[in-house]
């Protein structure tokens, strides 16, 4: 088995959200490094984990994490685990240009635990109007709106609608997180 370090983010979802899962990120930062991971940091208190992790298996890490966390929180946790690649794979692939309309617009990635069937993504797709734009890639849904109406939007579940789990992080943090794990 391959005991070579790679950099990773978590992105732990539902921390720090509207008052609920509430933990300080000394405390998260603490708790990975109590599940054998190292290097730990976090950027801003929305459940960011940038960290070291030995070995190939992904999948197995995410599922420790999550068993770990799930037990020093007392509820489920889901933990997407992703590289800088993905990250900025994820980055090229935003069709709404976020930096050249960062003024007028917000633009959100939402990372799915799985690529959303043709149905799902029909279901999402008659959904855009005037306040929303769409577009699903593989396992990451990007969704744009224009800032004046962030507090008048729809608000859309998109995980029932694309019958998949998910986590959201706006452009900029997406980007930052990029930068950080270097």
């Amino acid at each position: 088995m391959s005991r070579t370090a790679r950099r990773y983010v978590a992105l732990v979802r539902g921390i720090n959200v509207g008052g609920h899962g509430v933990i300080p990120m000394a405390e998260l930062r603490d708790l990975f490094e109590s599940l054998g991971v190292s290097d730990v940091s976090t950027y801003i208190q929305s459940g960011n984990v940038l960290f070291t992790a030995h070995g190939p298996d992904r999948a197995r890490l995410t599922r420790r994490l999550e068993k770990g966390l799930a037990a020093a929180l007392d509820r489920p946790v889901t933990v997407f685990v992703l590289t800088r690649e993905e990250l900025q794979d994820a980055a090229a692939q935003n069709p709404f240009d976020p930096a050249a309309r960062k003024a007028t617009h917000q633009c959100q990635l939402m990372f799915l635990s799985a690529e959303p069937d043709a149905s799902h993504r029909k279901a999402l797709m008659e959904l855009q109007g005037d306040d929303y734009r769409f577009h699903v890639r593989e396992r990451v849904l990007y969704y744009a709106y224009d800032r004046s109406l962030a507090g008048r939007r729809r608000n859309i579940d998109f995980e029932r609608v694309l019958g998949v789990a998910g986590t959201t992080r706006t452009w900029k943090v997406v980007d930052r997180l990029i930068h950080l794990l270097g």
